[in-house]
């Protein structure tokens, strides 16, 4: 309130005149310091806070608010900052403030300094920055000396937290919220207010010739009441100078306080109070989406993660086929040599080995575009090296590489060796020399195998102690083929132990025949009576009636070959056959020391725990609720309005220029009823029909979603029992193509006459070998995944700070302590027989009988917390 007095402009008596001067002049004296405060005081509301200041005002706000909301530890989620932490890529650093700008784009740089052909300089005196993610992310990157990331799961998880956007988003989204009821709340909250104003004003000489000075200053507060009403109250003061006749000073005050408070529409708590009302649960919503968001996270990063360990797995495995072709095709373009196999059967070889090849092509390709893929959910680019830790693979290396390594040095062996295929006959110095590395290959043979008998002790410990009148059929009938498989790899250990170690009187018969060779060498003479290759086969009508001892010449006719013979019948036939055994033994024993725990829990119980502690359910629940409060309050908008409103003014005495004397002689009262009958609620009708069908909506809605969850569990629980399953086959499968390579390599090997169908069978089952070992893996980690899976669609998945799984073991625990059905989803007469059994008998049975694994015949060596649902015990 402005007041501005002005003094009479005819005479005026001596002695009022100077009363007014001198009241004046006390006035003023007594006015300066609270005029000086007002001064001070409108300057600082001119200024106002930095921006730092609303900022840190809002964090702490914010924060304060996300944290009230964590009242239960399955939507506990860890306090941190809104803004990326100064390691990551998003980090900007402290220039949100007063920072310089980003870098533009150059052609709509001119339309933001320049719009319309309208100068903007406000932009261009604001420095640019260079980038605009962090410049230095990189060096907290952890990386190896040659520049690349050891990637673990554990780091995988760690810079995702740093650096991925859609993890920044999502807390982003709980802040927002956040600020959101920060807001509402205000809406209820003592709201100050005030100000000052100040204005000059003169007139011409034929007006007075005033010089008026007016100062005005309010201060006040309001507030919303929860019952609907309204409550402000405010004081106005106004001083005036007229420096033009007189210097005279004149002042007002008042006070206002006025209040409404309606008594129908829009009268009550629940109406007043609903804006508030939600934004204090869509805060609670945004953070048990947020600790789901951080589970769903964890397990999509995993997933993927085990993914390209999967996919790496499946390189080693194609590596490894790739590799057996490579030496199949070798060894059968020797036997070509020899007339054992046709050529059909080594182009045979040969399409399939460049088949490997390609498929191997493929196979790294699309693993790079899984790890770029997988780079983009970290939020790392592209060009980002790592070396994934491929330490969970290490149970799937079947073969110590040990061993791997003698059996190819054994095949090169071979191959030196049949370089001098008779007639010719051998330097005898070359003899020896592969003699003694065929007594080296076999001694280092005998170190791998004390190895594999204490892997073997491991598997025959751990079958032993399994009960199995607890496991199901299906597990039952894998023991017992374990246990068949178990006494065959025994004997077949004891027979290499034994025949590793008597071998020396067949080395010292060797030894002797290449010394008596090295020492009495066959004259020239006898030499050239040996038949060549082509007098052999000369006069044979077809080459399946030759067999390769018709090739080779009996030992009386020559003591080089006899030697030869020799050699060969120890390097390409015993010792390749007993690393062919020693590697099968050690695939099949490695291979059942990989296993998977059932787990087992009926899937009603299991549905009744989900959606017990299923975050989304309860939201959903929560907005059933929410829908159903839309419909009261939009039924309130159909009332009538009526208002009680009042006002009391307190105004200053009017006989006194003093900005602060109160005189109630001045007051002002008032109060009164406003009506406003309910004779155009169209918009409101529809509102609150479409309120209605809302609040059905969302009832469907929260139904939809419980059957989604069930089935969601029932569908985990399938493919979790499944995938162990098809593990256990895929075992089997393993067992048996291994075998079946073993024999077919032996079968090939003694084969003395040309059939394609040894070579087939070889490839077929060097195909079956790789198929099954893929199968291995995938269903391995399948298995993980679904477990994870499991954990997650019970909302029993805790993650700690560092967004890592803590309760694998106690939650299983947990899981088999679980007994309980909630009756209001499944009522008493649907329960299952036996709840005991796992969900898995919801899968479709074969109608014939599981047949056991095939075992040949022994034979000697060279072959091979809860919520409101009341819960109903299960029975």
């Amino acid at each position: 309130m402005q007041a501005i007095w002005e003094p009479n402009r005819m005479g005026h008596q001596p002695d009022l005149q100077d009363r007014r001067k001198r009241s004046v002049g006390n006035r003023r004296s007594e006015g300066q310091p609270l005029i000086g405060l007002l001064l001070l005081a409108c300057f600082g509301s001119v200024i106002g806070c930095a921006r730092s200041g609303y900022r840190q005002a809002a964090d702490s706000e914010a924060y304060c608010l996300v944290k009230s909301r964590q009242s239960d530890p399955r939507w506990s989620i860890p306090h941190r900052a809104v803004e990326p932490r100064r390691r990551s890529r998003m980090y900007v650093a402290n220039e949100q403030d007063c920072g310089p700008k980003p870098p533009d784009d150059l052609a709509a740089h001119r339309y933001m300094t320049l719009p319309d052909c309208k100068p903007v300089a406000y932009y261009d005196q604001i420095p640019t920055r260079t980038h605009v993610e962090n410049p230095v992310w990189l060096d907290y990157l952890p990386r190896n000396e040659d520049g690349s990331v050891k990637l673990t799961q554990s780091m995988a998880i760690e810079l995702a937290l740093l650096h991925s956007r859609d993890y920044q988003s999502e807390f982003e989204n709980v802040y927002l919220t956040a600020l959101e009821l920060s807001g509402n709340r205000f809406e209820f909250d003592t709201q100050w207010f005030g100000g000052f104003g100040t204005t000059f004003a003169a007139t011409g000489s034929d007006l007075g010739g005033d010089r008026i000075l007016a100062l005005s200053d309010r201060l006040g507060f309001g507030r919303n009441l929860a019952g609907g009403g309204q409550f402000a109250t405010e004081v106005l003061n106004g001083l005036s100078w007229n420096f033009g006749s007189g210097g005279v000073q004149s002042g007002s005050a008042a006070i206002i306080s006025t209040f409404t408070q309606p008594l129908l529409r829009g009268a009550f708590r629940h109406v007043r109070l609903e804006s508030l009302t939600q934004a204090e649960r869509n805060l609670l919503y945004q953070v048990r989406d947020f600790a789901r968001f951080r589970r769903q996270f964890y397990v999509d990063l995993t997933e993927s993660y085990l993914g390209l360990l999967t996919q790496k797995q499946a390189i080693r495995n194609t590596q490894t086929n790739v590799e057996n072709l490579r030496q199949n095709l070798e060894e059968h373009k020797v036997y070509a040599a020899l007339k054992v196999v046709s050529q059909v059967q080594v182009d045979q070889v040969f399409q399939q080995y460049q088949n490997g090849r390609r498929t191997l092509l493929a196979s790294e390709q699309q693993l790079i575009t899984s790890e770029d893929q997988y780079k983009f959910s970290l939020g790392l680019p592209a060009w980002v090296t790592f070396e994934i830790d491929e330490s969970l693979l290490k149970q799937f290396e079947l073969v110590d590489p040990e061993l791997i390594t003698l059996q190819d040095q054994a095949q090169q062996l071979f191959e030196s060796l049949v370089q001098f295929l008779p007639p010719s006959r051998a330097p005898a110095e070359s003899l020896i020399e592969l003699f003694q590395q065929y007594r080296q290959l076999r001694e280092r043979v005998a170190t791998v195998l004390p190895e594999v008998e204490s892997d073997f002790q491991i598997w025959r410990e751990r079958i032993a102690s399994l009960d199995t009148s607890r496991l199901s059929e299906d597990d039952r009938l894998d023991i017992e083929q374990q246990e068949q498989l178990a006494e065959r790899i025994e004997a077949t250990l004891a027979d290499l132990r034994a025949g590793l170690s008597d071998r020396g009187e067949e080395d010292a018969r060797l030894k002797r025949q290449l010394t008596e060779y090295e020492t009495n060498p066959p004259k020239a003479e006898e030499q050239n009576e040996e038949q060549t290759l082509e007098e052999i086969l000369r006069g044979v009508e077809s080459f399946e009636e030759v067999r390769i001892e018709d090739i080779l010449p009996d030992e009386t006719d020559d003591i080089a070959i006899v030697a030869w013979k020799a050699l060969e019948e120890a390097i390409g036939r015993k010792l390749r056959e007993e690393i062919a055994e020693l590697y099968v033994a050690q695939t099949q024993v490695k291979l059942f020391l990989i296993d998977i725990e059932p787990l087992t829990i009926g899937s009603e119980n299991a549905i009744t725990f989900a959606h017990q502690n299923r975050l989304d359910l309860m939201n959903r629940k929560a907005i059933v609720m929410d829908s159903f409060r839309r419909v009261e309050v939009a039924a309130d908008a159909l009332e009538s309005d009526l208002d009680v409103t009042g006002g009391v003014t307190i105004g200053s005495d009017a006989d006194s220029n003093s900005p602060f004397k109160l005189d109630s002689a001045n007051n002002r009262y008032s109060l009164g009823v406003r009506f406003d009958g309910p004779l155009n609620r169209l918009n409101e009708r529809n509102t609150y029909r479409a309120s209605q069908i809302a609040y059905q909506q969302a009832s469907r809605n929260f139904i939809a979603t419980k059957d989604s969850i069930a089935n969601e569990v029932r569908q985990v629980l399938r493919r979790l029992e499944l995938s162990r399953l098809n593990f256990q086959i895929a075992r089997q499968q393993v067992v048996a193509a291994t075998r079946l390579v073993d024999q077919a390599q032996i079968d090939l090997r003694r084969s003395s006459q040309a059939d394609s169908n040894l070579t087939i069978v070889l490839l077929q089952a060097l195909e079956g070998m790789l198929d099954a070992k893929n199968s291995l893996i995938v269903n391995w980690v399948q298995y993980r995944v679904q477990k994870m899976r499991l954990f997650e669609a019970l909302e029993l998945l805790y993650l700690d700070e560092n967004g890592v799984w803590v309760n694998e073991s106690s939650g299983l625990a947990m899981l088999q302590d679980f007994q309980a059905i909630d009756p209001e989803y499944f009522p008493p007469q649907w329960h299952s027989s036996d709840q005991t059994e796992a969900v898995f008998q919801d899968l479709p049975r074969l109608q014939t009988e599981a047949l056991p694994l095939p075992l040949p015949e022994p034979s000697g060596p060279g072959e091979s917390k809860l919520d409101e649902i009341e819960l109903e015990p299960a029975p």
